[in-house]
């Protein structure tokens, strides 16, 4: 194992935002993994929380495209499960290591979808039953991320998108990674995300 970062999986059981990584050569060897606490929910989490609480919403909020857009509650929702090759929803990663701003939409330079120099196939984008274990409550995002294009990628962030009305899609959560992850041709990145509260 070359890279570790990994706090307690019992700390993943408390209230806020965790995340997990584990990067995989093309024999499923373990060359390196992370797991620690988020602290970057981005405005856009927020914005369509409320829009949802408050059944309106006055004003825009920036999608993963750059462009702004006015919801309402009838088109508020958090669909974040994606099938397999879809990137407009569900957990991404990119190579761009800026410091992560309140004010990001979108990943800095998002590794587009495909197996060709460059790219990553993103496979099923899962989401786990919410489960209650006295005294917290959790749920979390699962993907696998293969790389096929021949060469060494590094992975430096990630990113949940979300929807967020009709064909609209917002960037709820972006991290840069503690240690990037050199995903090499023919391994794997995995992400887990664990969002939890409790008493």
């Amino acid at each position: 194992m070359k890279h570790e970062i990994w706090c307690p999986l019992e700390d993943m059981k408390k209230e806020g935002l965790w995340y997990a990584i584990v990067t995989r050569d093309r024999h499923g060897e373990i060359v390196s993994r992370e797991r620690r606490k988020s602290y970057s929910f981005l405005q856009q989490w927020n914005q369509l929380t409320y829009a949802r609480i408050a059944g309106s919403w006055v004003g825009t909020v920036h999608a993963t495209n750059g462009a702004s857009h006015t919801l309402t509650s009838d088109v508020v929702d958090f669909k974040m499960n994606a099938a397999a090759g879809v990137t407009i929803i569900g957990i991404r990663v990119g190579t761009g290591n800026t410091a992560v701003d309140i004010e990001d939409y979108s990943l800095e330079t998002p590794i587009d979808q495909g197996v060709g120099a460059d790219q990553m196939d993103h496979l099923v984008c899962t989401v786990d039953v919410s489960v209650v274990a006295a005294p917290s409550c959790s749920f979390t995002l699962h993907r696998t991320i293969a790389n096929s294009s021949g060469g060494v990628i590094t992975v430096r962030e990630a990113a949940i998108y979300m929807q967020g009305g009709g064909t609209y899609y917002f960037c709820g959560v972006r991290d840069v990674l503690t240690v990037p992850q050199a995903v090499p041709d023919g391994g794997a990145i995995t992400i887990d995300w664990t969002i939890g509260v409790t008493e």
